[in-house]
């Protein structure tokens, strides 16, 4: 998985635009996604329903 197809499929299937993804680690297990607050669930819901790549993954919002 590369940052790209993250970001692409929170700017499409997201609704997201660019500005509202922050920085994209990409580890060999874990990846993390920063996304503004206030758009960061539904973005979420809507990415975990159509998967990355046709691919499902598990996925979980972090707050600090």
């Amino acid at each position: 998985m590369r940052p790209g197809d993250i970001l692409g499929a929170f700017t499409g299937d997201g609704g997201l635009t660019r500005e509202q993804v922050g920085k994209i680690n990409v580890g060999v297990v874990v990846s993390h996604v920063a996304l503004e607050r206030h758009v960061a669930y539904e973005a979420l819901q809507r990415v975990a329903d159509h998967g990355i790549k046709t691919k499902r993954f598990r996925m979980h919002i972090i707050s600090r």
